[in-house]
């Protein structure tokens, strides 16, 4: 999926498209509605994440803008306001969602998903002929068994599925699987091990001094 995300506050900006980016999604970000207007290709995106009070010109405006050009993108507001009034006036302008600050990204990630059903309804990726992976549940399967995983190697297998055929970096591991903290990396080694020995042969690949790659095969 690809989000457009609006936001003027810095680091809060910085910290959703991170930890989206970690999550596999591709990310463009905006400080406010004039610069969003002006660079942002509005057609090219599966979700908007729209901050409301932004300076220029404010997530409601740019919501009225696109709704105005016939583009009907999901769109999920977030803000701390807590105004009756303006929530309302966010879903008559046609926002799929509405998110409170503060709150979890995880949860945001999970109300962007929500609004956005056909994207998030293809969630069964095939590992091999025995195995397959149920992307909403974030369920290992084997022959249609669920496999037995720790926390932590849930996250581990979530990440190496969610950026599938491409490099996962030993330094998003660390941001994702333990949240940032100072693990070692034989830690790392160790819970890749074991994922192994659960998951096909050929699954994760091994990027010397970089990180790992799930290898999900191409359908024909």
């Amino acid at each position: 999926m690809k989000i457009l995300l609006m936001e003027d506050e810095l680091h809060l900006r910085q910290n959703i498209k991170k930890f989206l980016n970690i999550k596999g999604y591709k990310v463009d970000d905006f400080e406010n509605g004039e610069q969003l207007l002006k660079y942002a290709n509005l057609h090219d995106y599966d979700c908007l994440i729209l901050d409301i009070n932004t300076p220029e010109i404010d997530g409601f405006e740019v919501l009225t803008y696109i709704r105005e050009n016939d583009i009907s993108t999901p769109t999920l507001f977030i803000s701390a306001l807590t105004d009756v009034q303006k929530v309302l006036k966010a879903f008559e302008l046609g926002a799929a969602d509405y998110l409170k600050k503060p709150f979890d990204l995880a949860e945001l990630e999970a109300r962007m998903l929500r609004s956005n059903p056909k994207k998030s309804s293809n969630c069964h990726i095939q590992l091999n002929d025995s195995f397959r992976y149920d992307l909403q549940n974030r369920t290992l399967l084997k022959d249609e068994t669920p496999s037995k995983l720790s926390l932590t190697q849930k996250k581990f297998l979530y990440i190496l599925i969610k950026n599938q055929n491409s490099l996962v970096t030993f330094d998003m591991l660390r941001d994702y699987v333990w949240e940032g903290k100072d693990i070692s990396h034989s830690t790392i080694l160790s819970t890749m091990r074991d994922l192994k020995k659960i998951l096909p042969d050929s699954f994760i690949q091994n990027i010397k001094g970089e990180g790992y790659i799930g290898v999900i095969p191409t359908t024909k």
